[in-house]
C-alpha cells in the first residue's frame, strides 16, 4: 500500500512538466478524464493492481483505454506509473491531485457551518474576508448545522475555527465540572 504523500509527488511531477509543455490545463482535463475512469471501472483497477500481469501488458491496456484521449505527456506518466511498480497511485489520483491543482492555482477549499443559511451580501462579505486572510480564491461551501445552536465553524484547509454555542456551552461546563471538584 503507498503512502498518498508519493501519489502527491508524482502528479506535482506531472503537473511541472505538463506546465513546462504548456499542457497544464489539457493534462488536468486527462486527470479528470482518468480519475473518472478509474472510480467506475473496478475491472480496470483489478487488472492494473494485479502482480501477476506484466508491465507490457498493463502498459497495453492504458494505451489502448486512455491512448486516443490524453495527451502523450499524461500517457507517458502512465506507463511511468507502471514501469516504476506505482500502479496504486492511480487509486488515489481523484483525491490528490485536485488538492495539488487548486495549490498551484492558489485556491483553498473552506466549509462553514451555520445555524441559518448565509446567503447574498453576508455571504460575498464572508468569502472577501476570507480571501484577505488568507491570501487565496476560496471556493466556500456553506452548511447548514443546526446542531451547533449558533455562531459557526470554519475550516479553511486543514485549520479550524470554532466558535459555534455548543462548543462555547461545553467548555463551559467542563470549566464548571473542574470547579466542583476543588
Amino acid at each position: 500500500m503507498l503512502d498518498k504523500s508519493v501519489a502527491i509527488k508524482f502528479i506535482n511531477a506531472l503537473l511541472e512538466v505538463a506546465s513546462e509543455k504548456g499542457q497544464f490545463d489539457q493534462v488536468e482535463k486527462d486527470l479528470d478524464l482518468v480519475s473518472g475512469v478509474m472510480k467506475k471501472h473496478d475491472n480496470l483497477k483489478k487488472v492494473l493492481f494485479h502482480p501477476s500481469i506484466s508491465r507490457n501488458d498493463k502498459k497495453d491496456v492504458l494505451k489502448n483505454v486512455f491512448g486516443k484521449s490524453v495527451t502523450s505527456v499524461m500517457l507517458n506518466f502512465l506507463s511511468l506509473l507502471v514501469d516504476r511498480r506505482k500502479e496504486e497511485i492511480l487509486e488515489y489520483i481523484p483525491a490528490v491531485y485536485r488538492a495539488v491543482t487548486d495549490e498551484k492555482k492558489g485556491v483553498v477549499k473552506a466549509t462553514v457551518q451555520t445555524v441559518v443559511p448565509l446567503t447574498g451580501e453576508r455571504l460575498d462579505y464572508f468569502k472577501k474576508q476570507l480571501k484577505k486572510i488568507t491570501g487565496k480564491t476560496v471556493e466556500l461551501e456553506v452548511v447548514q448545522n443546526p446542531d451547533i445552536l449558533g455562531g459557526m465553524v470554519i475550516q479553511v484547509g486543514n485549520k479550524m475555527i470554532d466558535g459555534s454555542v455548543a462548543s462555547r456551552l461545553k467548555n463551559l461546563k467542563v470549566r464548571l465540572l473542574s470547579l466542583r471538584t476543588v
